[in-house]
This record gives structure tokens, sequence and C-alpha cells, in this order.
């Protein structure tokens, strides 16, 4: 023998998910669900699809026995109905007894008031309708009196009759909610295929209204879901152009719900140097054979100009200016030391000014003319030769005593410490002179034309070279001056955008590489891959926004889907029909 259908429909309330449980408390405890019960329960839904909502849906209260009063009623016995007062046509104080302990059969012509007393039982107990605006009652239409609607409703409890006042409109008598009335609106009728009707226990009735539940959370979630995602999905679509096999296209058509930010941030990452880049190659691949010499003429002489800013880094710095200064300072000082000392040492010779500048030239040409001319392989100054006295080299006539003393009291101040010193550190001035900069680059007549060339490519630097190469002029000018002893006018300060140089000669070599793979077939063929590669990956960049929107979307309607699984009906509906085999009472079966 079957037991209790609530007690069935209790077992079976465990397999189902906690909303689902939840949602049958609910329906056993009350006649309707209110639009607080539906959204927490659709709250319960979205959460256990995976939503992101604002505010925690409360937690599932599973449907247990006591729900349903523990599956035990106290007996209510309708006793009757009461002091009817302008309801449809009834009259005034009409009232209709019910037998307690046997079934009670009205009946009458049409009109004559049976109607009226179910609807007002209709309102009062507990009934089902699909259109609810047929629990309304009607006053008599027809009659004249006027005032509100009431009756009693009589039963009996267990402790005797009580009279339960009805109004329409007024919250329900939880005894009344025991009462279920059935007619040809509000029965829920079942029909096999014999069409034999049958009538619905109030347990059994609890997986169909679940079922009924289910749907409207469903057209719930489709409206919802048709405003949140709809087509949106496909408003996110990046045009790429062409449509090709590259990584960024690859990442756009795999793109899904599962992806995340940090993969979305790494798939589109499109820096500055990425643009040089594309630029180069596109320049490369349209580029001919005039582009590609002119571009190794300029890296060459990028490359030459880098290395002459780093020496004119160091050569013209202030510090080096002033350097050159002390030079020339200490060599006019070493010679106004030697001279001073000549001057002392020649007084009593006949013309004045030996050991002078002017002097001390005309002493080293007769020196080499003697070395090289006069008397080759003999120590100047020769003062004897193989006939006797030596001639002098300077005026062809023979050395007498007076003269050969001379000769050798000037050698001996050529070769005193105080002249050598002045010699030194006059060839060391002399030697700076020589070694100051030319500046072959920034010097040259062409530099112009070379810095037009830099600008088209790179005008910050260009500017940066222009101001350097007016810097470096004017500073080797200025070098210049001081070791000649000249007037030097203020230099201005230096610059030197050595490493902005070396930067773009990388550049610059990159691009004659690019020219000279765009010349190979071959290699052109991975240019040209690479271009895409990078042009593509320009736009995934371009368009991230756009593949965030999308794995939101997606995230969403995956949850949506989740959601609409979890409230399909096909599960319930099936086991609601076994319930139906097992516990369904046949009311009114054929007889033959």
């Amino acid at each position: 023998m079957a037991g209790e259908p609530i007690d069935d429909v209790l077992e079976w309330s465990k397999k189902l998910s906690p909303w689902k449980q939840d949602a049958l408390r609910r329906l056993a405890i009350s006649n309707e669900l209110t639009a607080a019960d539906v959204s927490e329960l659709l709250a319960q839904v979205k959460s256990a699809g995976g939503f992101k909502l604002p505010v925690a849906p409360p937690k599932a209260v599973p449907f247990t026995k006591a729900h349903f009063g523990g599956g035990k009623h106290q007996p209510i016995i309708l006793k009757g109905i009461a002091s009817v007062e302008n309801v449809n046509r009834l009259v005034p104080k009409a009232s209709l007894t019910f037998c307690p302990k046997a079934l009670t059969i009205v009946y009458g012509r049409n009109g004559s008031g049976k109607s009226g007393f179910v609807r007002i039982l209709r309102t009062a107990c507990r009934t089902r309708v699909e259109n609810p605006a047929k629990l309304k009652v009607l006053a008599d239409v027809y009659g004249g009196t006027a005032g509100p609607q009431t009756a009693e409703i009589v039963i009996d409890a267990g402790a005797g009759d009580t009279a339960i006042p009805w109004t329409p409109g007024t919250v329900a008598s939880p005894q009344l909610m025991q009462v279920s009335v059935f007619d040809t609106a509000s029965a829920q009728l079942y029909v096999d295929g014999g069409n034999q009707i049958r009538f619905l226990p109030f347990g059994l009735a609890l997986p169909h209204r679940l079922n009924a539940v289910c749907i409207g959370l469903k057209e719930i979630l489709d409206s919802e879901r048709a405003t949140e995602v709809g087509n949106k999905v496909s408003l996110t679509a990046i045009a790429f152009a062409p449509q090709r096999e590259t990584a960024a296209q690859r990442f756009d058509k795999a793109l899904s719900k599962s992806t995340t930010d940090a993969q979305i941030d790494a798939a589109t990452v499109s820096s500055k140097e990425d643009q040089e880049r594309l630029d180069q190659i596109t320049a490369a691949l349209s580029a001919g054979a005039a582009a590609a010499a002119d571009v190794n003429a300029l890296s060459k002489w990028i490359d030459s100009l880098a290395m002459e800013c780093e020496a004119v880094a160091s050569a013209l710095t202030d510090a080096a200016l002033e350097q050159l200064s002390s030079l020339r300072a200490a060599s006019v000082a070493a010679r106004q030391a030697a001279t001073i000392a000549a001057g002392e040492l020649f007084t009593d010779e006949p013309l004045a000014g030996v050991g002078s500048d002017t002097w001390r030239v005309l002493w080293a040409a007769a020196r080499d003319y003697s070395v090289a001319e006069a008397y080759p392989g003999q120590t100047f100054p020769v003062l004897v030769a193989d006939s006797g006295s030596a001639a002098c080299v300077l005026c062809q006539q023979p050395l007498l005593s007076d003269g050969a003393s001379r000769m050798q009291r000037f050698q001996k101040f050529m070769d005193d410490t105080l002249d050598a010193e002045a010699t030194t550190a006059e060839q060391v001035v002399a030697d700076a002179l020589t070694n100051v900069h030319e500046l072959t680059c920034l010097g040259a007549d062409d530099f112009p034309d070379r810095l037009e060339q830099v600008r088209k490519r790179d005008a910050e630097l260009a500017d940066g070279l222009s101001i350097f190469q007016t810097s470096a002029v004017k500073r080797r000018a200025n070098a210049v001056a001081r070791l000649r002893g000249e007037e030097s006018a203020a230099v201005p300060p230096m610059i030197v955008p050595i490493e902005d140089v070396k930067a773009f000669a990388r550049k610059l070599k990159a691009e004659k590489d690019g020219l000279a793979q765009a010349g190979n077939s071959e290699e052109r063929a991975k240019l040209a891959a690479e271009k895409a590669e990078l042009e593509d990956r320009k736009t995934l960049a371009a368009n991230k926004s756009k593949l965030v929107t999308r794995r939101d979307l997606l995230v969403i309607d995956d949850a949506y889907t989740k959601a609409l699984a979890d409230v399909q009906t096909r599960g319930i509906t099936q086991r609601a029909n076994e319930l139906l085999d097992t516990h369904l009472t046949i009311v009114s079966p054929d007889v033959v």
C-alpha cells in the first residue's frame, strides 16, 4: 500500500537543488508566492548559476514535513454559510447548511443562487484559477440594496461551531486555507487516456506548482538574457582586414568566458617599438634600390657621428678647455724664463735678440743646413774641418776663434734646461693644436643635409643635434684660440645626445637590414609575415575594450545558460506524473 503523498514528495525533494527545496517550502506554507518570494528564488537560481549579485540571496531553507503541517492537519468540517449580504442575487441573510458527515448536494434552477454560494467559498478558501479576475464576487446588479458584501463561514475545528467573517479582499483565515474548493473554473483535473476524471490531493499539487514556478522563472531569465546579452556579443566583433592566421586573430577567435584579464593584457600589447618596427618593415617592403642606398649612406654617417660625439664629449668640455689654456700658459712662462736667461748670457754679443723666437728659428735653420748639407754626419756646430777651420754655415766665412767660441756659447744655450723645457712646453701646445678635433661630421658642409634626413625620421633628435653642433663648433674655435693665445668668446653649454644617436644608429641598421631582406624573396616573405603580426596586434590592442566586453558577456551568458538549465521542468513533470499514477484516487469511474 502506498504511503502518504506528502512522504513521497518529501523524499523526492531531497534530490532537488537547494532553491527548489526552498520553493517547495514556500509553496507548502502559502497559497500563492509573493513577488518577494519570486525575487528571492530568482536570486538563489542566479547565485547557483554563477551570477555576481550585489546582495547575496537568502539561504535556502529545505522543505520538511513540518511545513506541510507535519503531513497531518486538524480536521476542518465545513458546516455552512450564513448571514449573506449583497452577494449576487442571494436574498439578504441567505444561508446554506452542509451535512457534516455525509455528502451534501445543492441543486436548483439557473439563477437560484447555487453559484453565488460557491463564489463565496472560492474567495474564502483555497482554490486555483488561471485568471484571478474570476474570483471577483459581484453584488446584485438589479437590486437596490447598497452596502458591503459580507457572510459568515461556519466551521467545526474540533471545538464546536465557529463563524468566520468573510468580506472580499480580506486576508484568508488559516483554518479556511485547509479547505479546497473545486468547480469547473478552479478544480485541477486530470484526465487519463480512458477519459477518467480524477481529483488532485493538495500534497500532489506541490510538484505541479513547482513546475509553474520554474516556468515563471524561465520567462524572467529569458527576458533578462535578451536584454543583457541578446546580440551584444556580435557587436564586439573585431574587423580584421584581411582575415589571416596571426596570433592576434587566433586569440580573438578563441576568446571565451574563461579568458582572464592577464591573458587579454598580454595579447593586446602594442608598444612604440612595435610601431617603429612596423614602419620599418612597411618602408622596406615598399622601398627601391635608391632608398636602400640612401639608408646605407645615412647609416654610415650616423655611425661616424656617434664616434665623433663621444670624442667631442671628452675633448671640448669646460674642463678640457681650461686644460688647453693651462698648456698655453705653461709654454709662455717657460719661454719667458729661457729668454730672460739668454738675455743675461748674451749681453756682450754684438747683436741684440740672441735667444729670442726669431733667433731660435735662425739657429734651428743653421743646424738643419749643417747636418743635412754642409757637414752631413757631423755634430752641429762644426768648428774644425779637414782643411782647418770650418766655415760658418750662416756667413760662409772661416770660423775664427771668436766665432767658434760664440757658436759654442749659442749651442750651450740651446742645450740648457730652461730652453729645453720651454721647447718641450711649446711642442706640447703645438701637438694639442694639431690634435684639436676637426669635427669631420659636425663641421662638414653637408651637415645641414644630413640633419634633414635625420629630421624626417626623428625630429626631436634632429633638434638636439642642431643645438649640439652649434655648441661643438664654437667650442672648437675656442680651443684653437686658447692654444694660440688669442682672444676667445664665451662658449655655450654642451649637451651631447650620444645615447639618442646610438639608438638612432640601431634603428637605421635595422632599417638597412630590412631593406636587404626585402631584396630576398624568402626574407621578404618573413618580413610580410612579421608585418601581418604587428598590424593585427595593433588592431587587437585598439579594440581591447571589445575583448573585455565580449568576455564579460560570455560570462553572463554562461550564467544564464546554467540558470535556465536549473529551471527546466522535464524532470519535475516526469516525477509529478509518477506520483499521480501512484496516489490518484478515482472519483467518477465509468460504470458499465
